[in-house]
């Protein structure tokens, strides 16, 4: 589908609609005046379970056959893509077996568990969630749902970009800057191609982790290139090993570059987003607000719209911070 478009979205949105939360465009005087913009920040944490995820997935099943519904799913996920693809299989009753990496925070693990999936816990430095994602739907007949390498998923991701275009056109505001987390790029795929829809001059920036700006990378190069081996990031949800086949072409048409941020500037923003929008953020979900909070890109003068993609972060470690 090289002709993915707009319009992918729009059909998504009536399709999942009426299953979804309609997430808050909030902004905030304290963080406006400390960047000397007007910032908007896009709260996908506040979504049943905890992060957009649950867009695409409920996209990519209600389309499914019957009999594919029948035969159940597996996805592999670090979390969030997990409780969204066992929320929308409780939902139409399918049986759903995710596979998950054993050092995946607990909140997550058990969110799934307690969606009545059944959690497949495995060891990422020795295995590859891939191979047993393929080996579950070749043994037992399931269908995969990827996590972003799949137009119905990106769809559906970017069904945020749709509400955040009717928001600001409620407060008859044109955006100039569009800051989201990227990770295999499914959500910035569908969001910006919106966007940029709807506003032909925007720029949208990916935001990755330091280590992991496989997408930043790939974009300068305008081919695929993987991450290095050898670093850790504290932002589980978006570490990928390199951009999708499907969403980097999407995005190597519509993103203006990468911004790449570090765990403790993540740390901070968490903190910022705490003490003065009162939410909840993971560190994945901060990455967009760090990029704005830590001036990596100027943002003077200039109306921006920021991702906040998910919630789902252990308390302990929310405390710690």
């Amino acid at each position: 589908m090289s002709d993915f478009s707009y319009l992918n979205i729009q059909k998504a949105y009536e399709n999942i609609k009426h299953t979804l939360d309609k997430t808050p465009l909030i902004t905030n005087d304290y963080i406006n005046q400390l960047l000397d913009a007007k910032v908007y920040f896009k709260l996908e944490n506040l979504q049943k379970t905890g992060s957009f995820k649950l867009r695409g997935a409920t996209n990519k099943i209600s389309q499914l056959s019957k009999e594919h519904k029948l035969r159940g799913l597996v996805a592999y996920s670090s979390g969030n893509h997990a409780q969204a693809v066992a929320y929308a299989s409780l939902q139409e009753n399918i049986s759903a077996k995710i596979i998950m990496p054993n050092n995946a925070p607990k909140i997550k693990i058990e969110n799934t568990k307690k969606y009545k999936a059944e959690v497949i816990l495995y060891d990422p430095q020795k295995e590859i969630r891939e191979e047993i994602g393929k080996e579950i739907e070749k043994k037992e007949n399931r269908i995969l749902i990827k996590p972003y390498d799949d137009y119905d998923i990106i769809a559906g991701q970017g069904t945020a970009g749709y509400e955040i275009s009717r928001d600001l056109a409620n407060l008859s505001i044109t955006p100039d800057i569009y800051l989201c987390c990227c990770g295999g790029g499914g959500l910035i795929a569908g969001t910006s191609t919106y966007l940029k829809y709807k506003y032909p001059n925007i720029k949208s920036f990916a935001v990755e982790p330091y280590g992991f700006e496989d997408t930043k990378i790939s974009l300068i190069n305008k081919k695929i290139i993987s991450n290095k081996p050898g670093f850790s990031s504290i932002c589980d949800a978006i570490i990928t090993p390199q951009p999708g086949q499907l969403t980097f072409p999407i995005n190597l048409k519509t993103l203006s570059g990468g911004i790449v941020v570090e765990d403790n500037e993540v740390k901070n923003s968490i903190k910022i987003l705490a003490e003065h929008l009162k939410i909840i953020v993971e560190p994945g979900g901060a990455v967009a607000a760090t990029a704005a909070l830590t001036n990596k890109i100027n943002l003077k003068n200039k109306t921006v719209v920021v991702m906040i993609s998910g919630g789902n972060i252990d308390l302990d470690r929310f405390s710690s911070l």
